[in-house]
């Protein structure tokens, strides 16, 4: 799928993540507190980071090649969207460091929507370019919960520097948004500012 073609998601996942980040900022009221709310966002950042790791190594099978190939090495052996998974993990990691249950359930879900949705998109344009070649594919490997892996790993692989620094941004922007979460609510519950509705 092209930039061009994927940049609605984008943009409503930047809409999404910046809604989380308002919410944090101007609610109080959480139902996780105390030593619950660290283990909460201690979680959400080896979420985040498993993420980040997953998104990084995903980024090295499919870099320069979507849509071009079918690709099905690595972790495109085990699911047919890793990126998508990650960024799912990487979502529910956010939601639980923010320590509020209505994000932990709304973040989640709005995030796997917008990535289902792009997945359909992105069979649809597989399936026309490979056809019974992606049938095969997509009857044997699920698309989103990793399963037994049915390839190996090349020996080499060229990924283009500039791709790759794409991608290690793109990976990281989830750390500095789980930052932003942890600052943002830590400021607020230390009374820099005050709540301005409750969001358990």
């Amino acid at each position: 799928m092209s930039a061009f073609a994927s940049m609605p998601r984008i943009r409503l996942t930047q809409l999404l993540y910046l809604l989380v980040l308002t919410a944090v900022a101007l609610s109080g009221g959480r139902a996780i507190e105390g030593g619950a709310g660290l283990v909460a966002q201690a979680a959400g950042f080896i979420l985040v980071a498993v993420a980040v790791l997953g998104r990084l190594w995903t980024t090295v099978f499919i870099a320069g090649r979507k849509d071009r190939q079918l690709v099905r090495e690595g972790p495109y052996a085990s699911c047919r969207h890793p990126l998508y998974f990650c960024s799912m993990i990487a979502a529910l990691g956010l939601a639980l460091s923010s320590r509020s249950v209505v994000l932990i359930a709304v973040l989640p879900l709005g995030i796997a929507w917008l990535c289902m949705a792009a997945a359909r998109r992105e069979d649809a344009v597989l399936r026309q370019a490979h056809g019974a070649e992606w049938l095969r594919y997509r009857d044997a490997v699920p698309a989103f919960w990793p399963g037994r892996s049915a390839g190996g790993t090349p020996e080499l692989i060229a990924v283009p520097p500039r791709i790759y620094r794409k991608a290690f941004f793109d990976a990281a922007s989830f750390l500095a948004l789980w930052l932003a979460v942890v600052l943002i609510d830590s400021l607020r519950t230390g009374g820099a500012w005050q709540a301005l509705f409750r969001l358990p």
